[in-house]
């Protein structure tokens, strides 16, 4: 019997004719002239734009990318989307201050609509710049950070912060200040409700807030949990001097990555954002247990954390840990820029005068596969590669700061900016083309997002401190 003749390929999207791909596979090969091919959300093949057109003839949508460099998604696997409106009101501040005398307040007073508008917010600016996928340690009302993300078309991993300590002198807003129990209760829910949603690109996870404001009940009941459902938590740790000092006034001396060790937390389940002022024990048992750790340069730049002068992260990527990048919050570094992150690693350079550390195609490993391995999803994100989602971006190499191509990962991680990104597709879907947000309307929530801000903050009384000192006429 005659073997029954195939038709065409079918595929639902093929990206051709792009003048490079940056793949960020297991070779890190980058492609001249070439094509990616889409179907049902995820990347189908990689190759040459003259063989994947040959293969790929039936094709619901092409989309030529000449002049174009084509890459992953980056991931911002550090992100308070509900903080987004509070940029510009707690600038110049140290970390207590900056913690409960303006951001727990802040996130105390947020109605549901204004959590939704903040997040939406911060999602433009994310999609704008170039980051597909985000970390987002929690707040509460995040089942409408969950709804805004949705809309919006990105992929993130979202948490319900709980905390179960209020110590003196630093107090909790009532609303934060909820105890052990009734905190895993609702943090439970939550990752019950959401963890799958928007067809798979919402996780959601639990979350301890501060390594100071959680307690070894806390940290050991979130790890069981974290067991039953399968997922993991997130946590705060050690961003400076203070935040190590304080760990130790708590909790009588004891050092913070130890107790979580006692308390059976540290584990692939964890990861930890900012984790700047640790020692070598600290480092070696976050290496040991397979920690994630997110490097947050930009905000240790904003709140003098000690990230570069203090922190082990070149320590970190050599070791192979798994170590991503991110940004933190609008108030904090002041953009959701994922390029100018990439670019302020390079600070470590100058202040361990060793030109040599975190060349840009390590840098742009932290901001793609570190924070996909972090966030445990490299299965999924991170790279261009077959199986994986068909998350990626492109970027407008004719721009005049990309000139010449030389080395396009310097110009990607030392040149650019998230202004360099003209397209963008989250599991196979276009969410920005030609510079418009396909999913939604951008200046009209962005209009009702800039009330929202100004109103909380009169209503807070923290617009005192967005003034400048300058005369306004």
């Amino acid at each position: 019997m005659a073997k029954k003749r195939e038709g065409p390929a079918k595929i639902d999207t093929l990206i051709h004719d792009a003048d490079y791909i940056v793949t960020m596979n297991k070779d890190r090969e980058i492609l001249t002239d070439g094509a990616v091919a889409v179907h049902r959300g995820k990347i189908v093949e990689v190759g040459k734009s003259v063989a994947l057109k040959k293969k790929y003839t039936n094709v619901k949508n092409k989309i030529r990318a000449r002049d174009r460099l084509v890459m992953p998604g980056l991931i911002n696997a550090h992100m308070h989307s509900t903080q987004q409106l509070a940029r510009g009101l707690a600038d110049c501040v140290f970390l207590p201050t900056w913690i409960h005398d303006r951001l727990f307040p802040w996130e105390n007073a947020l109605s549901e609509e204004e959590v939704y508008l903040s997040s939406m917010a911060c999602c433009i600016e994310l999609i704008r710049t170039g980051s597909t996928c985000f970390d987002d340690p929690g707040g509460y009302n995040m089942h409408r950070a969950v709804q805004a993300v949705t809309e919006a078309g990105v992929r993130a991993n979202i948490k319900r912060s709980v905390t179960d300590i209020h110590t003196t002198g630093r107090p909790l807003p009532a609303k934060m200040n909820e105890g052990t129990d009734d905190g895993l209760a609702a943090g439970e829910e939550f990752v019950k409700k959401y963890n799958g949603a928007a067809n798979g690109r919402i996780s959601a996870w639990f979350s301890c807030r501060t390594e100071r404001t959680s307690s070894s009940d806390l940290l050991a009941k979130t790890t069981e949990l974290c067991k039953k459902h399968g997922v993991g938590f997130g946590t705060h740790m050690l961003s400076n001097p203070d935040s190590v000092n304080r760990h130790k006034e708590v909790f009588h001396g004891k050092k913070a990555v130890v107790r979580y060790h006692e308390a059976g937390a540290l584990g692939p389940h964890l990861i930890t954002y900012h984790t700047n002022i640790i020692d070598e024990e600290e480092l070696e048992l976050l290496d040991e247990y397979e920690v994630g750790v997110v490097h947050c340069p930009t905000a240790s730049f904003a709140g003098g954390y000690g990230a570069i002068s203090e922190g082990f992260h070149p320590e970190m990527f050599q070791r192979g840990m798994k170590h991503g990048l991110g940004c933190d919050t609008a108030p904090e570094s002041n953009f959701v820029d994922m390029f100018r992150v990439m670019f302020s690693v390079t600070a470590h350079r100058d202040y361990r005068l060793d030109a040599t550390l975190f060349p840009p195609e390590h840098i742009l490993e932290m901001a793609t596969l570190g924070g996909a391995r972090a966030m445990n999803m490299e299965k999924q994100v991170g790279a261009l590669d077959k199986g994986k989602r068909a998350d990626l971006i492109m970027l407008d190499i004719t721009r005049p700061e990309w000139i010449p191509h030389h080395n396009i990962i310097s110009n990607i991680v030392q040149s650019s900016s998230g202004d360099t990104v003209d397209f963008m597709m989250v599991d196979g879907e276009v969410i920005y083309e030609d510079r418009q947000i396909k999913t939604l309307d951008e200046k009209e929530v962005l209009k009702e997002a800039n009330k929202a801000g100004l109103a909380v903050a009169k209503r807070t009384g923290l617009d005192y401190f967005g003034r400048s000192p300058w005369p306004m006429r």
